[in-house]
């Protein structure tokens, strides 16, 4: 995936500024799953026009600075429906923790506890949250189109958050059975 074809699926919704569309929109749904920050954005959006795939007109405003509204084009539209029609290989994900777990030989069991239950503490705050995470209601029929796959998402969220705490619950077991290790 990229950051340009989650814009682009943003500006499916409505024309929007750049700030609107990373904060009322980004920051609760596609950085879940795909985090960027808003100058990432802004760089995205400003090369999404250089391409033809969105537009922008300034709008005027007496009580704030006048805003750049994007919006989607033909162009950016077929590039969208293609990439989400792609067939895409899996990708490799990176993970410093599976690294540090990887090498962890080096560390005492006390050490090596200590990361595992910090990482089960984040992925149980992390479970608690996306379990409590509530769907906004849809007002219209692609926005209830729209909430059905953005609850598929959810529901990814939430499962692999619980198979990661019960994960790390079965190595932190593990590790305790363990004999304990001179120091290296």
């Amino acid at each position: 995936m990229s950051l340009r074809h989650a814009i682009l699926g943003l500006l499916t919704f409505e024309p929007m500024s750049g700030y609107t569309l990373k904060s009322r929109y980004f920051d609760k749904s596609v950085a879940y799953f795909w985090p960027a920050d808003q100058a990432q954005i802004y760089r995205t959006l400003q090369a999404l026009e250089a391409d033809g795939a969105v537009s922008s007109e300034t709008v005027e405003n007496d009580k704030r600075p006048n805003q750049k509204q994007y919006s989607i084009t033909g162009a950016g539209e077929r590039e969208l429906r293609e990439w989400l029609a792609a067939i895409h290989p899996p990708v490799t994900q990176k993970d410093g923790f599976l690294v540090q777990l990887y090498f962890a030989r080096m560390l005492s069991r006390h050490q090596i506890l200590r990361v595992l239950q910090a990482q089960r503490d984040t992925h149980r705050q992390l479970q608690d949250h996306f379990d409590n995470l509530v769907l906004p209601a849809a007002d219209t029929a692609t926005m209830k189109r729209q909430v059905r796959f953005g609850g598929l998402t959810l529901d990814y969220a939430r499962r692999r958050e619980k198979m990661l705490v019960e994960w790390l619950d079965a190595c932190i077991a593990a590790v305790q059975e363990w004999p304990e290790q001179e120091s290296i």
